[in-house]
């Protein structure tokens, strides 16, 4: 074979293997075996290996290509990959409706709904019809570029699938858009949105194999699909069955629904939602809505609900961003999972201010594709209410499909043998005596085992130090032999004293040292929180720092200078004084600056125009998101509350404003729009 007919084979090869990629993922049709395919990507590779130079990013065996990854680059989105606001009833999608209807009075409008997959959202780039970058989500504004990986998944065409004349999608489209997607093909960039998720059948295979190589397995599909995505390495996510499915075309192509822009994604070489329809009224919606809970077990992949958006782009872009969501689009989520079980035994989680809360341990069910052992039983109080008893049936659900929790006992399926629960006198943990503070009952003893662990676990956490490689497991490992019984002495662990653990390697010893030491230097609101004093939780801890601006001064403060913060009350603001006036704790204090902890005070500007006001923020702001309109006022000197007192000295309101404002107007609180406060702050 000449070099010439090699390389004309080679992009004949390429053709036919992508035209039947096409046919598999994206019209579930199949010409062709399996085991045809493989052997014509084989004869492809062969070749290429012979004519290196005929190799093109777009050819079907690039997909496992490039080296591993330190680490991935950071990728800014032009558009930001913004949330979507979740909603649980008919009763929240009408609000919704009527909501958006005096926002845009008179305009006309229907409905797309299509499936919410359980996966990992990211963004495709293509440029001239090739694929240049996948990147995640991250925070909406940034994401990582996970390009590499992205290529592995052989639903995500390398090359959009470019169209015939003749072809039936093509052909429902209107000519202007024909005429767009020819030309992009050719030249421009593309870019377009998804998801990454694992069909049930094959995480199930995964986690087999797993078990038989005695690895660890994984909870759910989105959790190893999250996971196979943020691989360093391209080899170990090419090695997991990902699938992609393509929701939202951000290029405009002269598309003036989102309906057309699913067609048009298909078009070009993507899996979307069969399901998906276009609704003229709620009563459609609230139909689909139903058939996929109906349906939703029987599928091959996971749904936790249904997007439901406007489907005119027009209307939508009128619409504008709430917050960090569009307005035009909601989550319709189903109701939290339910399940029967039984409770085998009650038992006691020591928690770490000393509350001891009861446990449910239960016959293992599984609810939403999670096996449940355990769930909340809160305190001894909703133990009475629900009169649950040890051997009881009961509904475990997981509220928000997060928490379990014990929802209501069956009595009607008591056998008489079921013992009624009693609350102990003693800490389970240590044995010391409990003492009842309101509905809870805590441990009396300030060194007990269990609650210096929790404290550790707090002290470590992403709010607090944030010191990534010790989780709960290192932390207790690092207990049992008797290397740490306070936070202080983390700052002192050494290389030497890391190898010789159990999951401690060279490399991951010598990490977890130096993420330890660079958690030194910390924020004065982040090292507040993480001193677990009862009821300072980050925003709390945010306010104190801002308020005083040094460690000092909160130290010195008086219980009345406290309370003068928006929501720290009498209860909190105590907590707060009596903890800078344990001698234990200023000695916890002296120990963490003998070991080098410095704390960053925060960056207070000069100018605070709004030194000593209190404000409350209610409706929707234009200018700003919620949390960068606080933090404005926060560096200006100003304090923020969640509730209208007559301590409150602005109420800043936005667009459809809440109870706030009604209250506001009953207290003759100063109620300020958004453009006068603006001039406040300039």
């Amino acid at each position: 074979m000449s070099k010439k007919e090699a390389k004309q084979r080679i992009e004949k090869l390429k053709k036919v293997i992508n035209y039947h990629r096409y046919l598999y993922h994206v019209l579930d049709k199949q010409e062709i075996s399996d085991a045809a395919l493989d052997s014509l990507k084989h004869e492809l590779y062969l070749l290429e290996q012979k004519y290196p130079e005929f190799i093109t990013p777009d050819s079907p065996t690039q997909r496992i290509g490039g080296k591993p990854l330190e680490k991935f680059e950071k990728i800014k989105h032009k558009i930001p990959m913004l949330s979507i606001e979740d909603i649980f009833t008919e009763e929240e999608l009408q609000d919704w409706e009527e909501y958006i209807k005096k926002l845009i009075p008179g305009e006309k409008f229907d409905y797309f709904v299509e499936l919410k997959l359980d996966g990992l959202a990211i963004s495709l780039i293509y440029k001239d019809g090739i694929l240049v970058c996948g990147s995640t989500r991250g925070d909406g504004k940034t994401g990582e570029d996970v390009t590499n990986n992205i290529k592995t998944i052989e639903s995500i065409p390398l090359k959009l699938h470019i169209p015939k004349p003749g072809e039936k999608l093509l052909k429902e489209l209107k000519p202007e858009i024909q005429s767009s997607i020819k030309k992009i093909l050719k030249k421009g960039k593309l870019e377009i949105r998804g998801e990454v998720f694992m069909n049930i059948k094959d995480f199930n295979r995964f986690n087999e194999e797993q078990k038989k190589m005695g690895k660890e397995t994984y909870a759910n599909p989105r959790n190893l699909a999250a996971g196979s995505i943020r691989q360093l390495d391209p080899k170990l996510t090419a090695s997991r069955p990902l699938r992609f499915m393509a929701y939202d075309l951000i290029t405009d192509l002269h598309q003036s629904t989102h309906s057309e822009e699913h067609k048009i994604m298909k078009v070009l070489g993507f899996k979307t939602d069969d399901h998906a329809k276009v609704c003229k009224n709620l009563d459609e919606v609230i139909a689909f809505w139903k058939y996929a809970s109906k349906i939703r077990d029987k599928l091959e992949f996971q749904i936790d609900g249904v997007v439901v958006q406007i489907n005119q782009n027009d209307v939508f872009k009128k619409l504008k961003v709430a917050g960090k969501s569009p307005r035009a689009i909601r989550a319709l989520k189903f109701a939290p999972k339910e399940s029967t079980t039984r409770i085998l035994d009650i038992v006691f989680q020591v928690g770490r201010t000393g509350v001891i809360t009861p446990v449910a341990v239960l016959r293992p069910v599984k609810i939403g594709g999670v096996t449940v052992t355990r769930a909340t039983l809160h305190n001894e109080d909703y133990i009475k209410k629900l009169d649950i008893r040890i051997g009881d049936t009961v509904i475990v659900r997981r509220a928000g499909d997060v928490i379990p929790e014990v929802a209501k006992v069956i009595t009607d399926l008591r056998e008489g043998n079921e013992t009624k629960f009693k609350m102990p006198s003693e800490c389970p943990a240590c044995g010391s005596p409990l003492k009842k503070e309101g509905a809870y009952w805590k441990c009396s003893n300030p060194n007990c085992g269990a609650v210096l662990k929790r404290k550790l676990y707090h002290f470590v956490s992403k709010p607090g130090f944030d010191i990534i490689g010790l989780g709960p497991k290192a932390i207790n490992q690092l207990m049992d032999q008797g290397l740490i019984s306070d936070p202080t002495d983390l700052f002192y662990l050494t290389k030497g004293d890391l190898i010789p653990l159990e999951r401690f390697a060279e490399k991951s010893a010598e990490n977890l040292v130096k993420a330890i030491s660079e958690s030194k230097k910390i924020p004065l609101s982040k090292f507040i929180y993480s001193l677990s004093i009862e009821g300072v939780g980050e925003e709390t801890a945010i306010d104190l720092a801002n308020y005083f601006g040094s460690l000092e001064k909160i130290k010195n403060a008086k219980k009345e200078e406290l309370m003068k913060i928006p929501d720290i009350g009498e209860v909190v603001g105590e907590n707060i004084y009596n903890w800078f006036r344990d001698k234990k704790n200023l000695e916890f204090l002296r120990k963490l600056e003998n070991a080098g902890v410095q704390i960053i005070t925060p960056k207070i500007k000069k100018h605070q125009p709004l030194k000593g006001k209190t404000f409350v923020l209610t409706g929707e702001l234009e200018n700003f998101t919620r949390e960068e309109a606080k933090e404005k006022i926060r560096e200006l000197g100003g304090n923020i509350s969640s509730s209208v007192s007559k301590n409150t000295d602005y109420v800043i309101i936005g667009k459809n404003p809440g109870s706030k404002y009604k209250k506001a107007k009953n207290l003759g609180v100063k109620i300020i729009k958004e453009n006068e406060f603006l001039k406040m702050i300039k």
